[in-house]
């Protein structure tokens, strides 16, 4: 004998509680004087960490080629030495992207993704995905020009972004400002090599207010020809940069290595010898103190046109204060000045900011050399997330999505759920006094009984007293499918570093707001009242005008066994008497009131008891026939609207 087959077990979809894949985001700060990078994986929450290149998390942004050799960073200053006439770059970082300025920032990129791929630290130019910093000033066809030259240099996956918008990203994840102050007005001042970049960000929207050519690099320059000019050996090392015009470049850096020990520290003296390998025994005595930091930012420079580094930057805050001023009506004084660039360092910078702004919070983080560097980062891994968040969000929502089928199924049960609740309310509250109004004569005929009904019942429904009936079983109905939906959400939050319960539908004015506008029939009525429930209203008007519609509700009533106890008790006939009397024209008949006192409140309730799961079952086959697809349609419709909205609202809590 065979043996019967197995009925097949279907076995569901395992719900996701990882991303698919681990990506990895390289956050770019190309500098123009130096460069940092910063790492951040779509899988962790971790603050992204600064990489280091041949052992420094800051390095020149300096290229010297020799032949088809490439060296860049610090490397690049040894073969600069090495050799005695390669090709240097120095400060290349340019917005006029012809093919001439294109090269260096190619052969810059190139050398520096390679050897961080050699050595394994990170992916590789085409699996890790970059994002680079641009200033805010750049306009779209200059950031278009701009990742073409990445692109073009080998990176398969690049995305250009401001760099005001990823120091604010991570001033939000560092805790220096939070999501009611971007909501405000903060003001971003990015103080780089090249450049200052004003940026006033309001509700996480940004305009740019003013950029300048006022880096830090112009105090790099002054440094250089104060500490030449005081210089033993200041001919030959003069001849030196004739011969070899690369070594100004080189001399200046080392300025700008000064400058920066000192400008860190604690008003300390800071002095560096450097040994120039072409001449016999030519060393380059490097020097700041007090009284130099005072003269290079104080002293008139040439490149702005006979300002001092310090009245040009007050100038520029003033500039800002009146664009602010005169912008459009969105634009105001701003609540938080957020200060960032490694130039942010220099003493002068705070006060004359925060006397400018008197009423504004002045910031500057930790390591603000790094923060655009971790912001891009941050970015990266924030727009993959809140893509992948939506993406999955909403296939849950698709026609073959879980939350859809859960919603569906749960439409389709509420019916029978309703359907005991509603009868026995109405029998108490519209079927008994409809009858005594029969019975007290207000009511002339049993046909006119059941006319009578369909007015209570609708006014019934409507009343407060029907949602406070309907209420707990709705809330309980709801409760089901919040869970079963919660399921499928929970985990999706999760795997993208999101509090479990950010798709949830309890508790919140969020799903307030949609239950309140979902319309399950006629026009104007408020279905949805609470946070976590349907409750009666809504329920109540599809009752209205699809249960009521063929007035079949209550016709058994008027069968058997109301019927039979009219037709035996008046007529003194048997049960298919009673049912004909009842039936025809004893139903239109205007019974002396005497007669009616028979029906009792005790023999209708006993008829109602009798009629109970006739009427339930009449209940919910309405409900399935006449309301079921179109409160499905519309539940559907607004658990839709609820959840991309929140997905999209929370968003935000990626800043967290």
């Amino acid at each position: 004998m065979m043996t019967p087959m197995k009925k097949k077990t279907e076995i569901s979809t395992p719900l996701k509680t990882r991303l698919a894949t681990d990506e990895e985001f390289i956050g770019f700060d190309l500098g123009h004087g130096e460069s940092a990078l910063g790492r951040a994986y779509g899988a962790t929450m971790r603050e992204p960490e600064i990489l280091e290149y041949r052992g420094q998390r800051s390095f020149v942004t300096a290229i010297a080629k020799d032949g088809k050799e490439i060296k860049i960073g610090a490397d690049a200053l040894s073969l600069s030495f090495a050799h005695h006439k390669p090709d240097v770059w120095l400060k290349f970082k340019t917005r006029h992207l012809d093919a001439q300025a294109a090269e260096p920032i190619t052969y810059f990129s190139q050398a520096l993704i390679a050897g961080l791929s050699e050595e394994g630290t990170i992916r590789g130019a085409k699996e890790s995905r970059f994002i680079i910093g641009c200033p805010s000033g750049w306009d779209i066809p200059t950031r278009e020009a701009y990742r073409h030259v990445f692109e073009h240099a080998g990176l398969q996956s690049v995305r250009i972004v401001p760099e005001s918008r990823a120091a604010l990203m991570t001033a939000l994840e560092q805790g220096y400002v939070s999501i009611e102050d971007t909501r405000a007005s903060v003001l971003i001042v990015d103080i780089g090599s090249s450049t200052t970049d004003f940026t006033y960000c309001r509700d996480l929207e940004a305009d740019d207010v003013g950029h300048n050519e006022l880096g830090s690099g112009l105090l790099d320059d002054e440094i250089f020809k104060l500490n030449l000019s005081r210089q033993k050996s200041r001919k030959q090392i003069e001849k030196l940069i004739e011969a070899y015009p690369h070594y100004k470049a080189i001399l200046t850096y080392w300025c700008r290595q000064a400058k920066e020990a000192y400008f860190t520290g604690e008003d300390v003296p800071v002095e560096m010898i450097k040994r120039l390998p072409a001449g016999k025994r030519v060393f380059f005595d490097i020097r700041i103190d007090k009284k130099d930091a005072k003269t290079i930012l104080e002293s008139p420079l040439e490149s702005l046109n006979g300002y001092s580094w310090k009245s040009a930057f007050d100038y520029a805050l003033r500039e800002t204060i009146e664009s602010l001023s005169e912008g459009s009506d969105t634009l105001r004084a701003p609540d938080t000045i957020l200060l960032t660039g490694g130039a942010s360092r220099l003493p002068l910078v705070l006060p004359a900011t925060q006397k400018a702004f008197p009423k504004a919070r002045v910031i500057r983080g930790a390591e603000p050399e790094f923060a655009i560097a971790r912001g891009l980062a941050w970015l990266g891994r924030f727009e993959y997330l809140h893509g992948s968040f939506k993406s999955e969000t909403a296939a849950l929502l698709s026609e073959t999505g879980e939350v859809r089928l859960r919603a569906e199924s749960a439409a389709q049960s509420l019916g029978a759920k309703i359907s005991p609740v509603l009868v026995d309310a109405m029998a108490e509250d519209c079927i008994l006094p409809a009858f005594r109004e029969w019975r007290s004569g207000a009511i002339d005929t049993l046909d006119a009984v059941e006319s009578a009904l369909e007015v209570k019942v609708k006014a019934w429904l409507e009343s407060q007293h029907a949602q406070e009936a309907l209420r707990p079983v709705i809330d309980s109905w709801f409760a089901g499918l919040q869970r079963d939906i919660e399921a499928q959400t929970d985990p999706l939050c999760r795997a993208h570093g999101l509090p479990a319960m950010v798709l949830s539908l309890d508790g919140s004015e969020h799903v307030s707001r949609h239950l309140e506008g979902l319309s399950v029939s006629a026009p104007g009525m408020t279905s949805l009242e609470s946070d976590t429930a349907l409750v009666g209203t809504g329920v109540s008007a599809l009752l209205i005008s699809g249960l009521l519609a063929k007035a079949n509700l209550f016709a058994a009533l008027f069968v058997n066994p109301i019927g039979i106890v009219l037709g035996s008790a008046l007529l003194g006939g048997g049960y298919l008497f009673g049912r004909k009397a009842i039936s025809g024209k004893m139903r239109r008949s205007k019974l002396p009131v005497l007669t009616r006192q028979i029906l009792t409140d005790k023999r209708v309730k006993s008829a109602i008891k009798r009629q109970r799961a006739d009427m339930i079952k009449a209940v919910a086959a309405a409900w399935d026939t006449a309301a079921a697809s179109r409160f499905s349609a519309e539940l559907t419709q607004m658990l839709e609207k609820a959840l991309v909205e929140r997905a999209d609202e929370r968003a935000v809590l990626f800043l967290i």
